[in-house]
């Protein structure tokens, strides 16, 4: 029984069953609070408004009048009116209604052939909204009398009325209890549910985030659990992966340099020169292994603010020196953005890398986007086919299927640069640029400049 009363189903089945039935009962109270009036508005019976009549006709002209008005009472109105023409007595919300005459042919039956007239009011409620006059009815039955005399009789609409008189208060207190609903289901379901989401997206940049809270329904409770079980999960076992692959990484160090020792004593100078490059290469397919492995595992989202125009012309002077074709375009101002000062250097240098490698030359650009840092390295080399431009950026994929360094290394440079600017809150993106070759954007989060 516990079980169903805390699940997510039941409470919000509660809680809109209370709110419709407070919904009613304030308009119900708010209708039918009594305070001398009656609640319905049908006309009185056809022997009735004959009775009426003849007795209107029969007595003397001094009392017509006053038995008119004893004929009266709080829901039925009549009234005596001279005689003349009284379908359009100057009110405005009156007009005739010969389409309701036919329904009546009651009355005119039971009235022995005295002539009536039927008339409708048009923008009742509106028109008596907040009014202290008793409130007229909808239609009204003129019934032209022997004596020339017009009798007319209606019944006032109370229901309607009590509803429009009390308008303010039903909206008020309607109001209040959606107002009371809303905050509750918020309270409950809602504000869980976006907890949770924000802890998702979190995890999502950052395994390092802090759990989901656990609040709310039952269900919202087991599906919070579930995820901090499962978040701990993935973290353990990317942590571990990183470990084992430390770990590797440092036992093939250790071989590494015994080898490279060990090629000192080669004595043909060509196959000492070839050894050498090939244990560098080693060595360096290793770090950016590891380097891979720890972007991916770890969040930046308390990276330190760079000037990333600085840092790029800085890099592109170095890469310059050392002959590289590299040139280099920035906006005015400080650009500031939040980045690890080696990731930030690492992503320059992968990115122009193979703009040297495959165009000859590298463009590099900055500039300020919307809450982003936006860099442009393009190239003028033959660019990549489009339906391509996402695979490249996997682990190991490269166009060319060798892995050798000479021909464009393991296929890891965009995958690293694509880790590190998603580790730190950005992204890759890999487009064919206008005039031909490759252009590489990539975006970092903006942040104030210091």
């Amino acid at each position: 029984m516990s079980r169903l009363l805390n699940s997510l189903l039941f409470r919000i089945a509660a809680l809109s069953l209370l709110g419709l039935l407070a919904i009613q009962a304030a308009i119900l109270a708010a209708a039918i609070w009594p305070d001398g009036r009656p609640l319905s508005f049908r006309l009185v019976a056809p022997s009735d408004a004959r009775e009426i009549a003849e007795a209107v006709e029969r007595a003397p002209p001094g009392l017509r009048p006053a038995i008119a008005a004893a004929a009266s009472n709080g829901a039925t109105v009549v009234q005596l009116l001279p005689a003349g023409d009284h379908s359009d007595p100057g009110e405005p919300e009156l007009r005739p209604a010969p389409h309701l005459e036919a329904r009546f042919r009651r009355y005119a039956v039971e009235l022995e052939g005295r002539p009536i007239q039927v008339q409708a009011r048009q923008g009742l409620i509106a028109s008596r909204l907040g009014g202290n006059d008793p409130p007229p009815g909808p239609i009204r039955l003129l019934v032209e009398l022997r004596t020339g005399e017009t009798l007319a009789i209606e019944r006032a609409p109370m229901v309607l009325h009590l509803l429009a008189g009390r308008y303010l208060l039903i909206a008020l207190v309607a109001g209040l209890v959606l107002a009371a609903l809303t905050a509750t289901i918020y309270w409950q379901v809602v504000r869980p549910v976006a907890r949770l989401g924000r802890a998702t997206a979190a995890f999502g940049h950052d395994m390092s985030a802090a759990d989901a809270p656990v609040g709310g329904a039952r269900e919202i409770r087991e599906l919070a659990r579930g995820f901090n079980m499962m978040k701990h999960r993935i973290g353990g076992l990317i942590d571990e992966r990183t470990r084992m692959l430390a770990a590797i990484a440092h036992d093939l160090r250790t071989c590494l340099t015994r080898l490279r020792l060990r090629a000192d004593h080669i004595d043909e100078p060509r196959q000492h020169d070839r050894a050498v490059a090939d244990i560098d290469e080693m060595g360096r397919l290793l770090e950016d292994i590891l380097l891979f492995a720890r972007s991916e595992a770890d969040g930046n989202a308390d990276a330190p603010v760079i000037d990333a125009g600085a840092e790029a012309l800085g890099y592109v002077e170095m890469r310059r020196e050392i002959g590289d074709e590299v040139s280099i375009e920035r906006s005015g101002g400080k650009l500031s953005c939040r980045c690890a000062p080696l990731a930030f250097r690492r992503i320059l240098a992968n990115l122009i890398d193979n703009g040297v490698r495959y165009g000859g030359a590298a463009r590099l650009s900055l500039s300020a986007g919307d809450d982003m840092v936006i860099l442009r390295v393009a190239d003028s080399g033959p660019g990549i086919p489009a339906e391509l431009a996402e695979r490249l950026t996997r682990p190991f994929e490269r166009l060319d299927a060798s892995r050798g360094r000479h021909s464009g290394g393991a296929g890891l440079g965009l995958s690293i640069v694509k880790a590190l600017a998603e580790s730190n809150g950005g992204w890759l993106r890999l487009e064919n640029g206008a005039e031909g070759g490759l252009v590489a954007t990539v975006a970092l989060p903006a942040a104030p400049a210091n």
